[in-house]
């Protein structure tokens, strides 16, 4: 092998580590959203059966939110080694599917946003009008 090809073998090396550090800073921040979401979702759930003004409605809200809750995307598997692709040949189109699929996951993080200071209003609202009740 050439020094040139070593060289060239080195740098593909180092851009593939710089974007595992990366890839596991990403992860982290995911887990601790996702995890995050689940407990903000718990408490919602709860702040949600507070509009129960009896056991039918309960029941309504309940089955509602069992299928709220069944309809949650399940957590990804782990791949097997058997089953990864390691041709560079390849590379580019899964750079361009992550890129893309960050470009979709920023817009949904833009929409979680908006949805989370929507119920920030409600839970002021009704804080206020539970503190002002005679």
């Amino acid at each position: 092998m050439s020094s040139d090809q070593s060289r060239e073998q080195d740098r593909i090396a180092n851009v593939f580590i710089e974007f595992q550090t990366a890839w596991l800073i990403y992860w982290n921040a995911y887990v601790d959203l996702q995890n995050q979401l689940y407990e903000a979702i718990k408490a919602a759930r709860d702040v949600s059966w507070l509009a129960a003004t009896d056991t039918d409605k309960l029941s309504r809200l309940n089955n509602s939110q069992r299928e709220l809750f069944a309809s949650m995307p399940r957590r990804m598997d782990y791949m097997p080694l058997g089953q990864i692709n390691r041709n560079l040949d390849s590379a580019i189109s899964k750079l361009d599917q992550l890129e893309k699929a960050m470009s979709t996951e920023k817009e949904k993080c833009l929409r979680l946003m908006d949805a989370i200071q929507i119920i920030q209003q409600k839970i002021e609202i009704a804080k206020k009008e539970l503190q002002n009740k005679p």
